[in-house]
């Protein structure tokens, strides 16, 4: 039984159930919009923590490998 069948059947009247279903809506997406800025201010930290490693990484060079020489018998 949703919101809107359970305020008709304790009698309320329309208007207060459209009323109900629009904060309930509005608690909803502020809630949402909540989340998200949680999860963009989560990355970011986890973004900047990061970032000092990977270009330290990415700047230093490979060592290069080792030059084989070939023997020859005289």
């Amino acid at each position: 039984m949703n919101l809107k069948q359970l305020l008709k059947r304790a009698g309320v009247s329309s208007n207060i159930i459209a009323e109900v279903e629009r904060k309930a809506k509005m608690t909803t997406a502020q809630q949402e919009i909540e989340h998200q800025e949680k999860a963009a201010a989560m990355a970011k930290m986890m973004l900047n923590d990061v970032m000092p490693h990977l270009h330290s990484a990415m700047t230093k060079t490979p060592p290069s490998k080792p030059k084989k020489t070939i023997i020859i018998p005289d």
